[in-house]
């Protein structure tokens, strides 16, 4: 059988001249090289030109994209260059984004925008003064691609009209019903868990679960779900130890542990607790915040960490931005972040 030739074929003979070559044919540096290609005035003009020749005897051709990077890099190690995001609160109550956990939203935003070289603006959306039409033709004029719309607060869903063909946008929580964004918020159902395996392991057993049914609705009855099928008596005692009427009141919460006796009551606020005062002494239940906040440390609970969802939904946005996605997704995401929990502290310890 008759073998066939074999052609050695060098690196070299495939690769592309480049700008050290040429530094290694004349003995300088590949500084001076790329000075004198790029014709700046310091270089003499004996060197600018045999750097030339030599370039054009090896066949050198400069790489466009390598010449617009490093140019840019060279303008804006001088002049910082931040992309503006925005920080869109979407709550039409004015206290919703006065709240700590709301604030530590935005400063987790602010603070991951900042590791990642870009810089995060509030905007609100507040009826009579900034509508979202407004908002939008304000961000295109300054420029601004990306954005994260805050959580509703005060209510459990609602709808907003954007052009979100121009921008990329992240939802945190779940109060939106439309459309269909990326979506970063607390994972409740896992924050309802920890809670119950802690009293669980402190010895808790009757423990009750209170809130208003708009509250457990907003997150898709995520809490009062997991509340049935983690409780350590079972789905059919728990089903018993919840009060989720449309509105919780003192009187109804009050006749509701005269008439149950939990241990134990979980909420999402502070409510309950603020009522215990109208309990004898010895009805009064220990309450448990399932988002905890270090203005009550002395009332145990789980921490949702605000910051590190204000964090995730930037992360989220900026892999859009650098994706250059934009518009509804096909395919939205769900980022679901961890709380954990926190013992009670005395305060002034």
């Amino acid at each position: 059988m008759k073998e066939l030739p074999i052609y050695a074929v060098t690196v070299t003979d495939m690769s592309r001249p480049n700008m050290n070559e040429i530094a290694e044919r004349l003995g300088v540096s590949k500084m001076t090289v790329s000075r004198a290609l790029r014709g700046e005035r310091h270089v003499k003009p004996e060197m600018m030109e045999r750097v030339k020749a030599v370039a054009l005897e090896l066949g050198y051709v400069p790489d466009p994209e390598v010449g617009r990077l490093m140019t840019y890099l060279r303008e804006t190690r001088a002049r910082p260059v931040r992309q503006t995001l925005a920080f869109v609160w979407t709550d039409p109550a004015d206290h919703a984004r006065r709240t700590p956990w709301a604030s530590q939203l935005l400063v987790g935003a602010q603070r991951r925008a900042n590791e990642l070289g870009y810089t995060v603006e509030a905007f609100a959306i507040e009826p009579g003064k900034m509508t979202a039409g407004r908002l939008a033709k304000v961000l295109e004029h300054r420029g601004v691609r990306g954005m994260v719309l805050s959580p509703l607060i005060s209510r459990s869903r609602g709808h907003l009209r954007l052009p979100w063909e121009r921008f990329s946008t992240v939802v945190i929580g779940l109060g939106f019903a439309k459309p269909a964004l990326h979506r970063v918020h607390h994972n409740h159902f896992m924050g309802m868990l920890t809670a119950l395996r802690q009293l669980r392991k402190e010895g808790y057993r009757r423990i009750g679960y209170c809130a208003s049914a708009v509250l457990d609705q907003r997150m898709f009855g995520a809490w009062s779900a997991s509340f049935l099928v983690h409780h350590p008596l079972g789905a059919r005692a728990a089903a018993d130890l919840l009060h989720l009427p449309p509105v919780v009141t003192r009187a109804g919460f009050l006749e509701w542990c005269q008439e149950k006796r939990p241990e134990v009551v979980l909420e999402s606020g502070y409510n309950c607790l603020n009522w215990l005062p109208g309990l004898p002494v010895q009805q009064r239940p220990v309450v448990v915040s399932l988002n905890w906040s270090a203005e009550r440390p002395e009332v145990p609970g789980i921490d949702q960490r605000a910051e590190s969802i204000g964090r995730g939904a930037v992360d989220l946005l900026v892999e859009q931005l650098r994706h250059n996605e934009r518009g509804v997704p096909a395919q939205p995401k769900i980022v679901l972040t961890e709380g954990v929990w926190r013992a009670a502290e005395r305060r002034g310890a």
